[in-house]
């Protein structure tokens, strides 16, 4: 079976070193020939080491963390308008900062600079850390984690046309739409949809891909729902599939079975994705 995506990306750092082995070198050439995504990922990282190498020595002022407490002072004292001016000073500080640091990082353990919609993160501990006590208390926890407010499913799909997704009034095996929220996740929107069948819990969540997702102690697994594959993290009885085209991540909350339930539902709230793209049927993890 064909490594996906993510593991292709795993094995760019290593590959651009080329201190693969001959059967993953075969196997990372033949990938990034046909998956534009991993291909674009790895020339922009060779494009930013050879910026970096080739840029002149930065020594960091005496005055640069006197100058940035100064500017954390200014902008609790502020009104909300200064605020967010302070926060955009305060993060054009850091990423001067960051210049100095980069010689001393893993450049291809980091996201690419031109994928800034997928170098932010994701927290679902907060989800899975109360899953098994009450599903319906963390699925809430997780909406206030992201500043959830409800909506409707014609004004989630008008307020994020870049998102692929779908909330169907009822889903394959009866599920039942109960409720709709908007998020804000690292900057983005999103979208949380709450299902109920007979009592029965299951979710639906939408964001743009992300590079880094946190599961707290839990440790997520590659899979193959229907033809696509992805990955799940499984607490007791519950499983938080992710499933991922170019614009959208779908996780899926359910207790529902891998090889029948869980597929038809995933193709009713991703309906677009398609075969075309990923290499080999398979879709990006």
């Amino acid at each position: 079976m064909s490594l996906c995506c993510e593991q292709i990306e795993r094995l760019l750092g290593r590959y651009a070193d080329k201190e693969l082995s001959p059967a993953e070198l075969s196997e990372v050439d033949s990938h990034i020939e046909f998956c534009s995504s991993c291909r674009a990922e790895f020339e922009a990282r060779c494009e930013l080491v050879g910026d970096i190498a080739t840029a002149e020595p930065v020594s960091v002022p005496s005055s640069l963390w006197g100058r940035i407490e100064a500017q954390l002072d200014q902008s609790r004292e502020t009104s909300q308008r200064s605020m967010r001016r302070s926060r955009m000073r305060r993060t054009a500080w850091a990423m001067a900062a960051s210049v100095v640091l980069i010689a001393g990082l893993g450049l291809f353990d980091m996201p690419s600079s031109k994928t800034t919609a997928q170098a932010a993160t994701v927290d679902f501990s907060v989800l899975l850390n109360a899953l098994p006590l009450n599903a319906h208390a963390a699925f809430r926890k997780f909406l206030a984690r992201y500043d959830g407010k409800e909506t409707t499913p014609i004004a989630a799909k008008r307020n994020n046309p870049t998102l692929n997704f779908d909330t169907p009034a009822i889903l394959p095996g009866g599920f039942r739409l109960k409720s709709i929220y908007e998020l804000r996740i690292a900057g983005t929107r999103g979208i949380a949809a709450a299902y109920d069948r007979d009592g029965e819990f299951l979710a639906a969540v939408f964001h743009a891909p992300m590079k880094h997702e946190r599961f707290g102690s839990h440790e997520k697994f590659p899979c193959v729902i229907g033809k696509h594959c992805g990955y799940k993290v499984q607490v007791g009885e519950w499983k938080l599939i992710h499933m991922t085209d170019s614009t959208t991540c779908h996780c899926l909350l359910s207790r529902l079975d891998e090889e029948t339930g869980i597929p038809l539902v995933m193709a009713a709230i991703a309906p677009k994705i398609s075969n075309a793209d990923a290499p080999n049927g398979h879709q990006h993890p």
